[in-house]
């Protein structure tokens, strides 16, 4: 998975930090100050990819990102990735939920647990929804934008939009149809549980599909 391949580095128009106060940024993972302030970071066209010369290892992703979550299942799980979720990010939650088929017992769909980067679940799932959407997949050699990353581009766009910081963040990676590009969705709450707004963005790219108004 290329979840490093590159580096979304955000232009905010209200300061340097994309985070809350006392909030951890992603590790290995910083704004820099912007050369320019007349960017709208409203506008899509405030995300910027960065390539980088040498992409971290393996042992350098965040432990709680869906990407580490995601490499910590049993890799017959790994061509049948349906959807992957969590809640209460700040930016990146303690728990990961990901629905995944067995592709080496009849694509038999089940629900995996991932606390703190280790498998603590592993369940038939039941779920109507979830095995209506069994035909598609995530392809994670597409995923260039992990979880902490997606929460990078969010944040400046709820600054603008809300002028409020974002205390909490709900993630669904999904994709929408067969051989599709997946999907970061993130809800966005402030530090009272109240909703900010949504976000929505390729994980291929970091471009911004769904900003809040």
């Amino acid at each position: 998975m290329k979840s490093w391949a590159c580096k979304i580095v955000l232009v905010a128009a209200f300061g340097s930090s994309a985070f809350a106060e006392d909030q951890p940024a992603p590790t290995g993972w910083q704004i820099p100050a912007a050369a320019d302030d007349s960017v709208d970071p409203s506008e899509a066209g405030a995300v910027m990819a960065v390539p980088q010369q040498d992409a971290p290892s393996a042992a350098t992703i965040p432990p709680n990102s869906a990407g580490a979550a995601m490499t910590a299942i049993d890799p017959k799980y790994a061509e049948g990735i349906v959807v992957v979720t969590a809640r209460g990010g700040t930016p990146e939650p303690k728990q990961w939920m990901i629905v995944a088929r067995d592709t080496d017992n009849l694509g038999t769909l089940h629900k995996i647990t991932v606390v703190d980067g280790q498998v603590v679940s592993d369940v038939l799932s039941l779920n109507a929804y979830e095995s209506f959407r069994q035909n598609v997949n995530i392809d994670q050699t597409q995923m260039q934008v992990d979880s902490g990353d997606a929460f990078l581009i969010a944040q400046p766009l709820i600054t603008a939009a809300k002028h409020n910081v974002i205390g909490h963040v709900d993630y669904a990676l999904t994709v929408r149809g067969k051989d599709s590009a997946p999907i970061w969705t993130l809800n966005c709450f402030d530090m009272n549980g109240g909703f900010l707004g949504k976000v929505v963005l390729l994980a291929t790219t970091g471009t911004v599909l769904e900003q809040p108004r």
